[in-house]
C-alpha cells in the first residue's frame, strides 16, 4: 500500500507516520497544498490520501477537488483538527471516504478509517472492535495497577460506579 501524507504539523505526521509503517504502508509525507498536487501530478500509484485541512498554503479541499476535476478515483480521508459540522457534511458530499478529527485516540479511527476505504465497512467491524477492547484494557489494566489493584480506588478515579469497572473488567477478561 502507498499512501500520501498531506500535514505541516510534524508531531502529528511522525505520529501518523509511525502508523501507517505498522500497517505496512508505504508513505510519502508532503506539507503543502502544492507538494500534494505535484506528489499526485506523477504516476505515483497511491492507494490512498490523507489530507489535512489546513495548510501553509491552502485548504486540504483544493487537494481533493483537484483530483475530482481529473476524474482521479482515488480514496481521501481527511485528518484534520476541524470539526466543524458544514466541514465534515462537506467533505462527505464531495466523496471523501472519512473524516478524521485530530484528538486523543486518533490514529485507532484513522486505522478504521483507512481499513474502512481500501475494504469495506463490513471487514472492519470486528478488527475495530477488537482494537477498542484491546485499548479499553491496556486503560483499565494500567489504572488498575497505579491504584494497587483497588477496584474502588480505581473506580473513584476514572468517574465510574465499582460495578460498572467489575462488569468492564469481567467483559475484557482482566482478572483482579
Amino acid at each position: 500500500m502507498r499512501f500520501l501524507l498531506v500535514e505541516d504539523d510534524p508531531s502529528h505526521a511522525a505520529l501518523m507516520r509511525g502508523q501507517l509503517k505498522r500497517m505496512k504502508a508505504e508513505v510519502l509525507h508532503v506539507e503543502t497544498v502544492s507538494q500534494a498536487i505535484h506528489a499526485l501530478t506523477g504516476d505515483a500509484g497511491f492507494d490512498l490520501v490523507l489530507l489535512d485541512q489546513r495548510l501553509p498554503d491552502g485548504r486540504g479541499f483544493e487537494v481533493h477537488d483537484w483530483l475530482r476535476a481529473r476524474g482521479l478515483v482515488l480514496p481521501v480521508i481527511f485528518v484534520t483538527a476541524e470539526s466543524e459540522t458544514d466541514q465534515v457534511i462537506r467533505a462527505s458530499r464531495d466523496g471523501a471516504q472519512g473524516y478524521v478529527v485530530k484528538r486523543p485516540g486518533y490514529l485507532v479511527q484513522l486505522e478504521a478509517e483507512i481499513a474502512r476505504a481500501l475494504h469495506g465497512e463490513r471487514e472492519v467491524r470486528a478488527s475495530t472492535r477488537a482494537q477498542f477492547e484491546e485499548a479499553e484494557r491496556r486503560k483499565l489494566t494500567a489504572a488498575l495497577a497505579r491504584h494497587e489493584w483497588n477496584v474502588s480506588a480505581t473506580a473513584r478515579a476514572l468517574g465510574i460506579g465499582r460495578g460498572k469497572l467489575r462488569s468492564r473488567m469481567r467483559a475484557l477478561d482482566i482478572e483482579g
